[in-house]
């Protein structure tokens, strides 16, 4: 018998044995039931700060003598490495399997671990029985698996053919983009290129073949307006508004007609024989050094046998021959462009964003600025590193970019928590949240608001995290009065079927967010969405619900642990006091986010860099 039961199954948990509940929450009163995301919650800086130094440490780590991250180099003083899953950290949809090495370094820290004897495991995870079985010989503890943990195997396609469909299959598709607006960009006077995705649009001016994107606000209209001229290179992700290449051909050339001061192109438009052909050398030479290294890394490291599919995928599989496409089409870009005084791009910290910065510089543009648009959360993993990536630089080292554009105060914080040189961090205007400059005004007019029986529902990027919280809601709804009404609002990148409502009274609504707000009573999100600020800072009482299977990826974690739910129960509390009681929030945004929509620090920073005769250099931190 085993002194600890570990539990990943949906089944019902035995009673009276020690247990750590790998997914959920201990709801009941039993002692003897310990939820590893109550204990990640308690612990999380010592734990986030654990899983940064094992994260560095891989790259380091020497391998026939050789650190890992020099083996990947496949171009001058560049590691293919940089693009790999384990330097993206995308815990929330990529590699979701890092929540299982939070959860055993998790394990690793709490404060019993060191009298435990004996471990019995039920799971259906292969990966994760066998991270625990080499963490207990590590711990001389011995290893139960229990019967209900079997399960047929299955058998996967391989990664090669996975890969070779992949790529026939994506080159169809983006055959519309190949040459559009290349002439242009050649020719182009601008010294200044912004990149970003050909999504989330205003549909107002799409509607008259203008680009606007939603990303940058009015911050574009500025910079011409100062008489700047603009570059702007997309990476097409299919949408509601754009749902194909051929739509993407043809509003992307429309736009280059519409109006001077701006030249639109595709990455994608770069693409021709000898970059497909470049690409696919360099996808067999990282699959050659991928297979090299694998078991030596593998051998002694119990946390890295949760990602033995990261690896294949990112070394062997689709995301290895896709970057290896991006890194060499940014080439292409980077190398076709006159010398860029400087670049912009949407920071999320992806695989693209490194080939970037490298086609950047090879090509000896100027600087080079990531902007994250919207917030930094701690349990989103894409910004943060260990420390000891600041420090002084050494052979095929992490590429980051000349400045990172911070919002405001809580993403300063955040960037300076990760030990990001100060030097390195510009403060500008929030272009994501300009629509709470007016909260003041807005959260006076609600004083008097009566409350009503609409509940808005916040839709997320992942239709898994849409399927669980619309899940929930019907629960609740069985605890709610028959009057209370839901209005869902999309994300733009992931719409939802109407079917997916059945069983309840549903509006699928996309007006602008703040005036489905006005409408509602109290707003319901997922803990991943950063809309539930949206609601929070207009004033909107919000219940943003706990994956029990996943880390705590709210927005909302470091300024209201009060909003969170974790049971359909506790949602329907919160939204019958909020319908019952109505009391509006009134907390200020702009301790949180620069919010002057006229730009100045923007626009300061920006004439600094581009107007060279009139250097203002003056840091507006």
């Amino acid at each position: 018998m085993s002194d600890l039961l570990i539990w990943d199954s949906t089944e019902l948990i035995p009673k009276h044995k020690k247990t750590i509940l790998w997914s959920g929450f201990n709801v009941s009163l039993d002692k003897d039931l310990i939820s590893i995301l109550d204990l990640i919650e308690e612990n999380q800086e010592s734990i986030r700060k654990a899983y940064l130094r094992w994260s560095f440490d891989l790259a380091e780590k020497e391998i026939f003598n050789i650190p890992v991250k020099d083996h990947f180099e496949i171009k001058p003083n560049f590691s293919f490495w940089w693009l790999s899953s384990f330097a993206e950290k995308c815990n929330f949809s990529k590699s979701p399997q890092i929540d299982n090495i939070i959860k055993l370094i998790a394990l690793t820290e709490w404060e019993d671990f060191c009298k435990i004897k004996s471990i019995e495991v039920v799971s259906k995870n292969k990966a994760l029985i066998k991270a625990l079985q080499k963490l207990s010989e590590q711990y001389s503890i011995n290893f139960f698996l229990h019967k209900k943990s079997f399960e047929l195997p299955s058998i996967p396609i391989p990664h090669l053919l996975r890969s070779i469909a992949w790529l026939i299959s994506h080159l169809s598709k983006i055959r519309y983009l190949k040459g559009v607006g290349i002439d242009l960009w050649e020719k182009s006077s601008a010294n200044l290129t912004i990149f970003s995705y050909l999504a989330n649009l205003s549909n107002k001016h799409l509607e008259l073949s203008q680009h606007k994107s939603n990303f940058w606000s009015n911050f574009p209209n500025k910079i011409l307006d100062a008489g700047n001229n603009i570059n702007w290179l997309h990476i097409f992700t299919p949408s509601k508004q754009i749902p194909n290449t051929k739509e993407a051909s043809r509003i992307l050339t429309c736009f280059n007609k519409s109006k001077t001061g701006e030249v639109h192109v595709f990455l994608e438009s770069f693409l021709n024989y000898r970059i497909m052909i470049q690409a696919i050398k360099d996808w067999l030479t990282i699959r050659k050094i991928g297979f090299k290294l694998r078991n030596s890394l593998l051998k002694d490291d119990f946390l890295l046998q949760v990602m033995v599919d990261d690896w294949n995928k990112t070394f062997y599989g689709i995301d290895a021959i896709n970057n290896c496409l991006n890194l060499n089409l940014f080439g292409a870009a980077m190398e076709s462009v006159s010398n860029q005084k400087l670049g912009l791009y949407l920071q999320e910290n992806q695989s693209w964003e490194i080939s970037l910065i490298h086609s950047w510089r090879k090509f000896n543009h100027s600087e080079i600025v990531g902007v994250p648009h919207s917030t930094t959360r701690f349990w989103d993993l894409r910004y943060a590193n260990d420390e000891r990536i600041h420090e002084k630089k050494s052979k095929n080292c992490y590429l980051k970019p000349d400045y990172i554009a911070i919002n405001g105060e809580a993403q300063k914080n955040y960037f300076k928590e990760m030990h990001y040189p100060n030097s390195e961090l510009k403060l500008v205007e929030a272009l994501r949240f300009f629509h709470l400059e007016s909260k003041r005004e807005y959260i006076s007019s609600l004083e008097g608001k009566q409350s009503n029986n609409f509940v808005l529902i916040l839709g997320d990027y992942l239709l898994e995290n849409n399927e669980q919280l619309i899940e929930m809601l019907k629960s609740a709804k069985t605890l709610l009065p028959s009057n209370v009404n839901f209005i869902f609002k999309p994300h733009p990148a992931c719409m939802v079927p109407k079917s997916k409502f059945e069983g309840l009274n549903v509006e699928i609504n996309e007006e602008d967010i703040v005036n489905l707000l006005s409408r509602s009573t109290i707003a319901v999100s997922s803990n991943v969405t950063s809309a539930s600020l949206d609601a929070y800072f207009h004033g909107i009482p919000l219940a943003c619900i706990i994956d029990p299977y996943k880390l705590n990826l709210s927005p909302m974690l470091e300024i209201d642990k009060t909003v969170f739910v974790k049971t359909y129960q506790d949602l329907a509390k919160k939204i019958s006091l909020a319908v019952s009681s109505y009391q509006p929030i009134n907390v200020k945004a702009n301790d949180f986010f620069e919010l002057d929509s006229n730009l100045p620090r923007w626009l300061s920073f920006i004439d600094s860099k581009l107007n060279s005769q009139t250097l203002l250099n003056k840091d507006i931190l």
